[in-house]
């Protein structure tokens, strides 16, 4: 029963940090983008309407790439768990900790909300940026046409 436990919380811990990885792809991707937007749109900054200042145009700019560099920040504490030693002059026995498959079950659990725990904050952060973004661009569009009219 333990076993099958174990390698429930396994397959749990695989699926946090497939779902983690992605949305770290995701975050890239996306601050490659708004890197390149906000370019462009300071490269044009004199044809927007006189309302339209650029620290004004920035500021969805830096509130999604803020967004989306919290989410890629890494945040893998491990409590209670010994470092990888490095020393000049290594012993067998210095690695009896990497072959302690007690402690290893032990700590399944806590490793499961501790992924879990990152992968909630990755989805809300780029859950804002998304909407940041959307709403911004919806804005911009409202904007321009008003002052085109």
């Amino acid at each position: 029963m333990a076993d099958d436990r174990n390698a429930k919380l396994r397959n749990l811990l695989v699926g946090y940090s497939d779902s983690i990885r992605l949305s770290d792809a995701k975050a890239n991707i996306g601050v490659l983008f708004v890197a390149i937007m906000m370019g462009t749109v300071v490269q044009y900054k004199d044809s927007y309407p006189h309302y339209l200042a650029l620290p004004i145009l920035l500021v969805p700019f830096m509130f999604i790439f803020l967004n989306l560099l919290i989410s890629v920040y890494p945040r893998f504490p491990r409590p209670g768990r010994k470092r990888f030693p490095i020393r000049r002059r290594m012993n067998p026995e210095d690695f009896d900790f990497l072959l302690d498959r007690d402690q290893d079950r032990d700590a399944l659990p806590r490793q499961c909300a501790m992924f879990s725990r990152i992968l909630w904050w990755k989805t809300i952060t780029l859950q804002m940026a998304y909407v940041a973004s959307m709403t911004s661009l919806i804005a911009a569009e409202i904007l321009l046409l008003v002052a085109h009219n």
